[in-house]
């Protein structure tokens, strides 16, 4: 539902082209699946070919080498063999020449036998001689590779023995400290690559890889493989076919394993050869598809000349009236649908604009009502101890003290009396509030200390409301102050960040905990207050002139009683006012 409501809210462009490409899909869909079908039956057809001919030469070289192997094992018992290998310095020289030219014709007879045998020798330490294939005569025996070729080979093992970057199949036959004698074939690289380059295709590659990873034959590379090579090869382990990557190429890749030889047949054929009866088709679609993407674009843009531009002047003037920008007026030649729309927008623009003057200034009017109400509160609340404290200075015939109180109360008079001037800079409003603490310091004496910290000289000329500190000073003496006996503390200090100034008011006295939620709930109170006290009425005003970013923050402070904090927003264009007093 989420997804619809998006797409519905989109332009109408985007809505058009969306249209377009969502009737083209079923087609465009079909038209890939024709193509994937095509390429899946040949890429069927050229699996089982290379499955087939890689299942073909693995059996042709396992049907060889277990005849070599075979025929090794049927020479192990040759009787010249054994004669050579125990008795050689016995034999008159004659029966021991013929034993040694039976025996050079067997290791002839065996290299015939296959194509992949380069040379097959008998080795006879008791004679020091190293019969061979390769040879016409006896050579000399070959201390280093006899060693070499006697490891015994485990249960189950490969047969084959790599010694010199050469592989061959040994056979040693065990005697009392090393083998009694030893027949070996040496197995041809180069005849085994020539048949592996044989059965693949142009530009295709095989190899026959050892499962130990000690050797490895390719029809492609050098014929014996590094051994680094085996460690990549072993990277391809997978069966079935395959798509891999060599030297950035891809290629369809399977394998085939011999138990006899414990090794396995791997074969490539490069994918491109697989692709290329399709790419014919594959143009076909991408010529397809690049059409109708031109018909889309072309018909998309059509639409946008007769109806898109129009309506996108509409949306634009729509949002400069959601901005507040009511002169505008639309201007169309035509008399169609649009032009209608034109001119109805034009009379609802004037319309709008002559109701919103109208509700301003009713607003307006009804919020400086509100606010001279709110002040009007103010002035007369501290009139009800003012003459009392002047009566008993009096009867007390204390005359300085009267002069400074009639001094003070003149000064306070005369800021609460100023008509016109609805706001003042700080300076001025903490002078107000000062004179305010001294009048009351006046009256209680000893009882009530009072510290009030000077204003910032970077934020002395910032334009506050008037009457703002006075009314929450007056609060903290008539519901908490006033009750001390004695040891009571008023504490305010100014400070002034990159966008605010902070005004801080906080007393001695005892808050509970009750007390200050219920006067935060009156304080965040949406409802008309028609008297209130003076933290509801400093809040009030704050509200109407600075709306929700300025406030007055009410908790617990750490002298124990109410910390009140009021918030005023600086504007970065503010005005220094410059106010001369009296």
């Amino acid at each position: 539902m989420g997804i619809i409501k998006r797409l519905g809210s989109l332009p109408i462009f985007p809505k058009i082209a969306l249209t377009f490409l969502i009737v083209l899909t079923p087609l465009f869909y079909i038209s890939l699946q024709m193509g994937e079908s095509g390429s899946d039956i040949v890429r069927d057809e050229i699996a089982n070919s290379l499955s087939s001919r890689t299942e073909l030469f693995m059996d042709l070289l396992d049907s060889e080498f277990d005849r070599t192997i075979r025929q090794l094992g049927e020479i192990m018992y040759d009787d010249d063999l054994m004669k050579l290998s125990t008795s050689s310095e016995i034999m008159p020289v004659i029966e021991r020449t013929d034993a040694v030219l039976r025996l050079k014709n067997r290791m002839d007879q065996l290299s015939r036998t296959s194509s992949f045998v380069k040379n097959s020798m008998a080795f006879i330490p008791s004679m020091n001689r190293l019969v061979s294939s390769k040879e016409n005569s006896i050579s000399d025996f070959d201390t280093e590779m006899f060693k070499a070729l006697s490891k015994q080979q485990k249960e189950y093992a490969p047969p084959f023995l790599i010694w010199n970057d050469r592989i061959f199949i040994s056979m040693p036959y065990p005697g009392e400290n090393e083998p009694l004698f030893l027949v070996a074939v040496e197995i041809s690289s180069s005849q085994l690559s020539s048949k592996l380059r044989q059965f693949t295709q142009q530009a295709g590659m095989a190899a026959v890889v050892s499962n130990d990873m000690e050797w490895a034959v390719s029809g492609e590379f050098d014929n014996l493989l590094s051994k680094g090579m085996p460690d990549r090869l072993d990277t391809f382990n997978v069966k079935g076919i395959q798509m891999i990557t060599l030297n950035h190429v891809d290629y369809l890749y399977t394998s085939k394993e011999s138990g006899i030889l414990n090794a396995k047949l791997m074969m490539f054929v490069p994918a491109e050869q697989v692709e290329k009866p399709l790419q014919r088709y594959q143009k076909w679609v991408l010529a397809l598809y690049g059409v109708s993407v031109i018909v889309i674009v072309s018909f998309s843009f059509g639409i946008y000349r007769l109806i898109h531009r129009p309506l996108k002047l509409l949306v634009r003037s729509f949002r400069r009236i959601e901005q507040g920008r009511f002169d505008i007026s639309i201007e169309y030649p035509f008399t169609d649908e649009f032009g209608y729309m034109y001119k109805q927008l034009n009379a609802m623009v004037r319309e709008l604009k002559r109701l919103i003057h109208e509700v301003y200034e009713q607003e307006y009017r009804a919020r400086v009502a509100e606010l001279r109400h709110l002040q009007s509160q103010i002035n007369p609340h501290f009139l009800y101890n003012t003459f009392f404290i002047l009566y008993r200075l009096a009867k007390q015939e204390e005359n300085e003290s009267i002069a400074r109180l009639t001094n003070h109360l003149g000064e306070y008079f005369e800021y609460i009396t100023r008509d016109g001037t609805q706001e003042v800079t700080l300076e001025s409003e903490a002078a107000h509030a000062k004179s305010y603490t001294d009048i009351q310091t006046i009256r209680f004496a000893n009882r009530i200390e009072v510290i009030f910290s000077d204003v910032p000289e970077k934020a002395a000329q910032i334009l506050v409301p008037r009457l703002i500190l006075q009314p929450v000073i007056e609060n903290a003496y008539e519901h908490a102050l006033e009750k001390m006996a004695k040891g009571g503390l008023l504490e305010v200090d100014m400070q002034m960040t990159s966008s605010e100034l902070l005004i801080r008011i906080e007393d001695s006295g005892r808050l509970e905990q009750e007390t200050l939620t219920r006067m935060q709930t009156m304080l965040n109170s949406q409802q008309d207050v028609i008297e209130s006290t003076g933290l509801i009425n400093v809040h009030r005003r704050l509200q109407i002139i600075y709306g929700g970013t300025a406030s007055l923050q009410l908790s617990r402070g750490d002298l124990g009683g109410l910390k009140v904090i009021l918030v005023i927003p600086i504007k970065e264009d503010v005005v220094i006012a410059s106010i001369t007093h009296r």
